[in-house]
């Protein structure tokens, strides 16, 4: 009895279970992390996961298989002095570089022979997860497996994430990711980000025009990526109010920012006792995964050493080098930390960051305070928001010296503000009726048990932008009052022409 009995158990959970294919390709970890996260919890909820992504796992995971995909990773080591480049100029600064790298490795993947293996497996998917950024021959896929996609936006509810459901972003009040302008913008301001925000949708075309392209160079008959778009269900994004202005969301885009973080782990022993004997706290300071400490020019790695050594403070530095000239005592230097395990110990005071979004997700997760210092892309953003929100403060890589970063760290360290202001924007982002987790896996569930879920997604995303925006409707309407206007013009003249003839 007890073994039909489990055997009935398994039968019925089996029949809840889905099969689930993660498409990871871009080199970036940050973004790989989130998909990794998010398969995890679904694979331990009793879902068939595969992962296909330059990152395969170091150890097995019950119910997922991973799917290495060589070749990505080199190609993106190979390309890592853009991201110095990217720090330079404008917003639009190494946006080519950035377009080259996502096209490489989207055709790398479209090329793979392990894509290929698994296409003639015959194996099939309930949905598809992907991380989007700037990869739209990607949504093939969808087509090919027959199943729902859907997108994780990593960067948060960007022009990226909004583009493929059709989410309004007006630029009168949201500034775009790539500028440092606040939700109140001024009349100059609101100007350079309309334009800014035109200058990507050109960009965005000549993209898709790129990805059409490429899909017809390896595949026959594709269809078009206006049409694709059917095969997304709905986008998970990796934003929340409490870090981003508040914005319209249609049904279909999900907010979910925060669902990578786990609460805080024991520390290694060394490192445990490390932080615990900090009689002044602990600074922790990383560049993140793409964008690496020992790629900052030497002149600036010495002066920030000479601003370290001043203050009281242990010092734990993200260094991918066995060696650092002229390391102060306080420093302790290692190629990794477990970042969140970090953050979350009691006595960090504060963290020193590139500004990354997941890197400012975990810091506001576990209320520390922020000293930023924005490389490229979108935390250029990331860190003005979190300035305006009062728990952190900026540094420009190009004036960063044992001076600025002295007076900087004497501030945070220094002024209880800063701390407080992070604790409350911590509570914004724990206070939701559910997990950002439980979310995730809620919609992810509810696109399999809805069959891609149709209901949920926005007809004004199918519409020509000049339906859109009601050109044509404006077009026939001004065309109407001005026939009517003229008309009525011909007439009056006619009526007075013919009193006048009367009055001859």
């Amino acid at each position: 009895m007890m073994s039909k009995l489990f055997l009935f158990v398994v039968f019925i959970n089996c029949g809840h279970c889905a099969n689930i294919l993660g498409l990871y390709f871009h080199a970036g970890k940050s973004h790989h992390i989130l998909g990794e996260m998010l398969l995890k919890e679904l694979a331990t909820r009793g879902h068939n996961v595969t992962m296909a992504s330059p990152f395969p796992l170091k150890e097995p995971f019950p119910n997922y298989t991973d799917i290495h995909l060589t070749g990505i990773l080199e190609d993106q080591l190979a390309r890592e002095s853009m991201f110095m480049k990217m720090n330079k100029g404008h917003a639009l600064v190494g946006v080519n570089d950035v377009l080259e790298l996502t096209r490489a490795q989207t055709e790398l993947t479209l090329n793979h022979t392990e894509m290929g293996k698994l296409l003639k497996s015959g194996t099939k998917f309930d949905v598809i997860i992907i991380d989007w950024f700037m990869n739209g021959a990607i949504l093939l896929y969808g087509t090919l497996f027959n199943a729902p996609i859907i997108p994780i936006a990593s960067h948060g509810t960007t022009h990226l994430a909004n583009s493929i459901v059709g989410n309004p972003s007006p630029p009168s009040y949201i500034p775009n990711t790539m500028l440092p302008f606040p939700s109140n913008m001024t009349f100059f301001q609101r100007m350079v980000n309309g334009l800014v925000t035109i200058a990507y949708n050109v960009m965005g075309h000549s993209n898709a025009q790129y990805h059409q392209a490429l899909l017809e160079k390896y595949f026959k008959n594709v269809p078009s990526l206006d049409e694709l778009k059917n095969n997304v269900a709905l986008v998970l994004s990796n934003g929340h109010y409490s870090f981003e202005s508040a914005r319209p969301f249609v049904p279909n885009i999900i907010p979910v920012g925060g669902f990578h973080v786990q609460k805080a782990q024991k520390l290694p022993q060394d490192l445990q006792e490390y932080m615990d004997e900090a009689k002044h706290g602990v600074v922790y300071f990383s560049l993140g995964s793409n964008m690496k400490s020992v790629l900052l020019p030497k002149e600036k790695q010495q002066e920030i050493l000479k601003a370290f050594a001043k203050i009281p403070h242990k010092v734990l530095w993200k260094w991918e080098d066995d060696k650092l000239e002229n390391k102060p005592d306080n420093v302790m230097i290692r190629k990794w930390f477990p970042q969140n395990d970090i953050l979350g110990h009691p006595n960090l005071k504060l963290f020193i960051t590139h500004g990354g979004l997941l890197s400012t997700i975990e810091a506001l997760h576990h209320g520390v305070p922020v000293l930023g210092i924005p490389i490229f892309g979108d935390q250029k953003a990331n860190i003005p928001n979190a300035v305006s929100s009062g728990y952190a403060i900026q540094l420009e890589l190009a004036d960063l010296d044992e001076t600025t970063l002295g007076k900087a760290l004497d501030e945070i360290l220094n002024n209880g503000k800063y701390h407080e202001n992070a604790k409350k924007r911590s509570q914004l982002l724990h206070d939701r009726p559910m997990s950002p987790m439980d979310t995730a896996v809620f919609w992810v569930e509810h696109v399999i048990r809805h069959k891609g879920a149709p209901h949920l997604r926005n007809l004004g995303n199918y519409l020509p932008w000049y339906q859109y925006l009601m050109l044509d409707v404006a077009l026939f309407l001004v065309t109407i009052v001005t026939i009517v206007g003229f008309v009525f013009t011909k007439i009056c003249c006619f009526i007075c022409r013919k009193k006048k003839e009367k009055k001859e």
